[in-house]
């Protein structure tokens, strides 16, 4: 995945994308500040579906909880 800048994206920073996803209020700097591609990953995730998103130490699976929120396997 490639962030913002154009720049592969870490763990690090998925992490923090994520909580920032998960936080976040749409329309806000923060969340205007996510890469476009996470956040479409994330907007048609489903409950009970996962995902993989290739990160530059390797992949990290993307679940849809009960709650709604996105949770990241091996961040």
């Amino acid at each position: 995945m490639i962030d913002q800048n154009g720049k592969p994206v870490t763990k690090q920073a998925l992490k923090t994308y994520m909580a920032t996803y998960n936080a976040g209020v749409r329309g806000s700097k923060e969340f205007g500040a996510l890469p476009r591609a996470l956040i479409t990953i994330c907007d048609n995730l489903v409950l009970g579906k996962t995902t993989y998103v290739k990160c530059v130490e390797g992949q990290v699976q993307l679940s849809r909880r009960k709650d709604g929120s996105v949770a990241g396997n091996g961040l």
